[in-house]
């Protein structure tokens, strides 16, 4: 029985460890553009409901891998019924999404800066 318990500690404790984003993943920050910021809304029409977030976020733009041009940015958001940050992030390359991934790890970095989002927060239909 006490194994048990140490093994679900050991669990929840590796759970809430985050491996940092590279020092240099995080000097490449660029804001978000506004043909960005357009995109990601666009993706994310239809999938989510409008005018459902109280306040919402879009990061810098990061770039994760320099000999594939591959970029990532991230956006945080809080909802009418729930006021805790949900994050999704989008890697991209030449403006094809090749990944969305809810709650990654790179959009927790503190040191990731984040701007207001308004295109998100008032998304239409």
């Amino acid at each position: 029985m006490k194994n048990k318990y140490l093994a679900c500690f050991a669990l929840l404790a590796l759970a809430g460890c985050q491996t940092p984003a590279p020092q240099s993943v995080v000097d490449s920050q660029q804001p978000p553009s506004s043909a960005l910021r357009r995109k990601h809304v666009e993706v994310l029409q239809g999938t989510i409901k409008p005018g459902n977030f109280i306040k919402a976020e879009i990061s810098s733009v990061v770039l994760l891998s320099p000999e594939k041009q591959i970029y990532a940015h991230c956006t945080r958001t809080t909802e009418r019924s729930n006021p805790n940050w949900s994050y999704i992030s989008l890697g991209m390359q030449k403006d094809v999404i090749l990944s969305v991934k809810k709650n990654d790890s790179l959009c927790h970095d503190k040191r990731l800066r984040y701007y207001d989002f308004p295109e998100l927060r008032n998304m239409k239909y």
